[in-house]
Order: structure tokens, then sequence, then C-alpha cells
């Protein structure tokens, strides 16, 4: 059955009531709200309100004798209804983009940027930052470089089109010099360039039964090098920062067991990966909610997250999570501002490297 609509009234008291609790996180009395009602409604009447809204979910009273605090759904009400939105200021949208700037050495496998992301996200909310990085087995290779390290010991530098730069260090059978190893690196970005590593790797393969029939001694090498240059990767990585400092928070400090089983789900990070995509697939900004996720362990979690891309495709979701009475309209504008910054910095490395 379908709740009844809110009145004016009802939405008023509601919205500085979930207002209230996420600035002070105490329950919140009609005696609280009449004090700053501007429409001088009294405690008796915004009491009765609330009892209303109790009835219809949106909030819950801890104890008898205590106020009221939101429960999900109340949020979401407040979330998508109720909240005015918050612009960042000028000055701080100027800064989060001179910290979105790559590094001289580019993106460093993107490794660098989105750690500083992920870094910035938590800086700026005191909540857990999350950044997942590319997909490797869909990034489309562009460059390939081997770099020496000891005999028949290699490190493999394979550069994607977006920027993104593996690194991986890898044992081979025969020795080879500097200059049969760059003959290689050509070969193999001439015929595994603009490929998926995917692509490449079952390319590769039908290759492979045809090597011992090959007299060219550098497609040999190139295709043996290759075989264990191109294996793939898990699908993609996170970061992750800000663990200890949301752990700190009142929510966590009166539930151990919670706190323990949600710092277990971000050291999983292959499980973590899972549960993000599965809770903000899609593209826009995603705000989760508790319950909304389906996800026991997110019970009192909020998430609120955003793709970010290389100007023609989505690489990865950034985003914070954090308890459920969180800052919402200010959390929003950082988390947004933030993915837009990366996909500006993202796309501009990726022309670059492309001239």
């Amino acid at each position: 059955m379908t709740a009844p609509a809110l009145d004016a009234r009802s939405r008023e008291i509601l919205r500085q009531m979930v207002h209230i609790f996420i600035m002070t996180g105490e329950p919140v009395g009609s005696r609280t709200l009449s004090k700053i009602n501007s429409r001088g409604y009294s405690p008796a009447t915004i009491r009765n309100v609330l009892s209303d809204l109790e009835e219809m979910s949106y909030l819950y009273q801890p104890h008898t004798s205590a106020g009221r605090v939101p429960t999900d759904r109340g949020y979401r009400f407040y979330v998508g209804t109720l909240m005015d939105g918050e612009e960042l200021d000028p000055t701080v949208r100027q800064w989060i983009e001179d910290q979105m700037q790559p590094t001289e050495a580019g993106l460093g496998g993107h490794g660098g940027l989105v750690q500083r992301t992920s870094r910035l996200l938590s800086t700026m909310t005191g909540m857990v930052g999350f950044v997942t990085g590319p997909d490797s087995r869909n990034s489309v290779l562009h460059h390939v470089d081997f770099v020496r390290m000891a005999p028949r010991r290699l490190l493999v530098v394979l550069v994607s089109q977006a920027g993104h730069v593996t690194n991986r260090v890898i044992e081979i059978a025969d020795d080879l010099a500097g200059d049969d190893l760059a003959q290689c690196a050509r070969y193999l970005e001439e015929q595994f360039g603009g490929y998926t590593l995917s692509e490449a790797r079952e390319l590769l393969l039908h290759r492979l039964k045809e090597i011992e029939a090959m007299v060219n001694g550098l497609v040999r090498n190139a295709l043996t090098i290759a075989d264990a240059a191109f294996t793939e990767e898990p699908a993609s990585e996170i970061y992750v920062e800000g663990t200890s400092h949301m752990l700190q928070r009142p929510e966590f400090v009166k539930n151990i067991e919670h706190a323990q089983q949600l710092l277990e789900t971000l050291e999983e990070r292959h499980k973590l990966i899972g549960i993000l995509n599965a809770c903000l697939d899609g593209s826009g900004l995603r705000i989760v909610i508790g319950s909304e996720a389906q996800v026991p362990v997110l019970e009192g979690i909020s998430l609120i997250g955003a793709r970010y891309s290389n100007g023609s495709q989505p690489l990865g979701s950034i985003g914070i999570m954090g308890p459920t009475r969180m800052e919402y309209a200010r959390f929003i504008s950082v988390v947004d501002y933030i993915a837009c910054s990366l996909s500006a910095a993202i796309t501009q490395a990726g022309r670059e490297l492309a001239n």
C-alpha cells in the first residue's frame, strides 16, 4: 500500500528534524523543533506530526523517552525531496582542480592521481574515500616498453590509450640485449596496438600455436615475451583511504561488532569492488542509503558515488562511504566535482600521450 503524501507542514518538520540530527547526532524531540520552527508550530502540534511520520516509517524512536531519528526511508525522502543543494565555493573548486593535476611522470598507472583522489575524498568529508581503477582487461593498448633489470629478467611497461600504466616483472628463457628488446616492443605495438588486453591475449594465443614454425627470431622472441607480459590481472583495483577516521565516528564506537565486520569488508578488496560495482551501477551520481544496498554489512552505511571517464569511456567509480548520518548536501557536491575534475585530468593526460 502506498503511503499517503506528506503535507507542507510534515515536510518542513521532517526537513528540520533530519538536518538537526545530521548536525548533532542526538535524537530530536518536539521541544527542540518548536524553538527553531519559524512557522510557530506548538510542541503538541510537532509531537503529533512526529508521531505520524514515525507511523509512516520516516522516523523511529530509539527509546520511549527519547526523541526521534531518521530511518533509511526518512533519509531518502530528505535527500531526494527536501534537502537544499550546496554549491562549493569557487576557491574550493580551484583547490580541487589543483590537486587533480597529473604529476610529471604522467598518471603513473593512474595510481598516483587515483590514490590522491581517494585521499582527497576522505580529507574533505571525514569518510572513507574510494576510487576503483580501470578494468585492465578493457584497456586499449597504446605503448609497450621493456627494461632489462637482470639477465633474463624484464620490467614490462604497458601503457593504455587512456594513459593507464601497468608494470610487471617477468622472467624470460633467453637473455636479450637492449636493441633486441626495443625491436620486440615495436613489433608488439604494431601487432597489438589498438586492441584491449583481453583481445590482445586472445590474438596472441592464436599466434603462439604457430610459433614452432616461425623462422623469424624477432617474432619468436616478441611473442614469447608477450605470452608472459599480456597475462590478465584482476578486473580492477581499488584505492581506499580514511578507514580509521570513519571508525572513530560515534555510530561505530557504540557498535564494535558492526565496525569489525565493515573493516573486514574494506580489507577484502575484491569483495569490496563487487559490492561497489553493484551499488553504483549506471551513469551519473548515485546515492545508496543503508538497507537500499541490500548488503547486510552496509546496514547503517551510505554511499555517494560517481563514475569518472577518459572523455570517451567510463573507467571506474569514485565516492565515499560512511554512516547514514552524513552531510549529504555538501558531500554530494564534493564527490560530483572531484569526479568531474578527475575525468578532466585523465582526458587531458590521454590527449598529451596521444600527441
